[in-house]
């Protein structure tokens, strides 16, 4: 009851609402803390004296900017409020599934509009001719330079069967290239799979955030046993995490008994869930982590490491130690409020300092790309940097100034969604994870 009083000061800081909503006690002493006082202060005097009269729209960003100052005042990055229009949003992605053209986003970097990284095969972003690397800068005619990357993405997707109008700028054009497109069912695909060499079975696993997880695994390892797969690869790499449930489901999908991971609140330390008999696989396996496998990845990897299920290999994992509860507010936003952390099934804490491999392999799939800045050359001057036998370039502004970002190579998607893509000449975590499978 006291979190729930607590979280509607949040939500709504109107003084008129702040009595009628807080329970009494809370709203006491909201009252008698002098900062709490000039919060409901300063509400009113920006709306009767501030020199602009503020529509509400304008009213309502002010009070989520209150909400906003008191969340990054905790200075706790994993603790968020998200409006209603991205609360919205996440709720589509937890269930797995929406409406919308099938293509990823990222922020453009050369600023305004939305960078497409990939298009899904089949759907109708592929299908229209969008390609990776344009950059949307309309939807149905309204401009999207100004937005941020999740209101760019609330335009696009929207009921089913509906139309959808993007208008999108590439290189080496200058004209505003449009495709009409009908909203389809998108769904998100957390897991690839593929058999390795020596008839090894991989799965990856890419994130916990919605709840076909666990189906979309079982799915998979059925798979591997149909195609008479004896051992395998769980790759847990680049995984952030997501829904705790989803990970204890993971993990018992492996995990025959035992606790499975333990939670510690303010007041207590409690089981959160264990293992309940009914495995998915039972077979030799491994479990590769490196320094982006977070949260309930590290649930997953600690309980398949503590329980000695698995051997861990590759590099020390983030170190997201700690859950949050997401709670619906008034305005229909919601604020993601860090409230535990979460233990091994020894009891282990790992928040800032993350599962330790039981054989540590640096991951190596990726090249560091080059970059380098500076000042003090002659204007128009080149200045050439060699690195491992490489030489890079640079131009010198008018003022001395220059800079060099080596150019990242295209991601090769696979051909089909789920199936995965590896290179073992390049995967030392892989490789070694082999080795230790024989």
């Amino acid at each position: 009851m006291k979190r729930r009083a607590w979280l509607i000061v949040v939500g709504g800081i109107l003084a008129a609402l702040v009595y009628a909503q807080l329970s009494g006690g809370a709203a006491e002493a909201f009252n008698r803390n002098p900062n709490g006082q000039a919060i409901i202060q300063t509400y009113q005097l920006i709306q009767n004296q501030y020199l602009n009269r503020l529509e509400a729209d304008k009213l309502n960003r002010v009070l989520e900017g209150g909400i906003r100052g008191m969340l990054g005042a905790l200075d706790d990055e994993f603790t968020s409020y998200s409006p209603p229009q991205r609360a919205n949003l996440r709720n589509q992605d937890v269930q797995g599934e929406f409406f919308g053209i099938g293509a990823t986003l990222a922020p453009n970097e050369n600023g305004g509009g939305a960078r497409v990284q990939g298009v899904i095969r089949g759907l109708p972003a592929f299908n229209a001719g969008i390609r990776a690397g344009d950059v949307i800068i309309e939807v149905n005619g309204e401009d999207m330079t100004k937005l941020d990357l999740n209101e760019i993405v609330a335009k696009i997707r929207g009921p089913q069967n509906t139309k959808v109008t993007i208008g999108i700028r590439r290189d080496g054009t200058n004209a505003v290239l449009r495709f009409e497109m009908i909203r389809q069912r998108v769904e998100i695909i957390s897991v690839s799979k593929t058999v390795l060499p020596g008839n090894v079975g991989y799965v990856a696993l890419e994130t916990f955030g919605n709840v076909r997880v666990i189906e979309q695994l079982n799915a998979a390892l059925n798979e591997m046993k149909q195609r008479g797969v004896q051992k395998l690869v769980f790759d847990l790499r680049d995984n952030g995490g997501g829904l705790l449930d989803q990970g204890c489901q993971v993990a018992r999908a492996f995990i025959r008994e035992g606790p499975i991971v333990y939670t510690r609140t303010r007041s207590e330390t409690r089981l959160y869930c264990e293992a309940n008999g009914q495995v998915s696989w039972s077979g030799p396996m491994v479990v590769l982590i490196n320094g982006n496998s977070a949260s309930a990845s590290e649930i997953v990897a600690g309980a398949m490491q503590d329980t000695g299920r698995a051997k861990v290999i590759g590099e020390t994992s983030f170190g997201k130690g700690v859950g949050q509860n997401v709670i619906d507010l008034a305005n229909g936003g919601d604020l993601t409020l860090v409230t535990f952390e979460w233990l091994t099934p020894k009891r282990r804490g790992i928040n800032k300092q993350g599962i330790k491999p039981d054989i540590e392999v640096k991951d190596t799939r990726f090249e560091v790309p080059v970059a380098f800045e500076g000042t003090g050359a002659k204007p128009g001057e080149n200045v050439t940097i060699t690195i491992g036998g490489q030489t890079f370039t640079a131009r010198a502004d008018d003022k001395g100034k220059f800079s060099f970002s080596q150019p990242r190579p295209a991601v090769n998607l696979p051909a089909e969604r789920g199936q995965a893509e590896v290179d073992l000449n390049k995967d030392a975590i892989l490789r070694r994870a082999l080795e230790e499978l024989r």
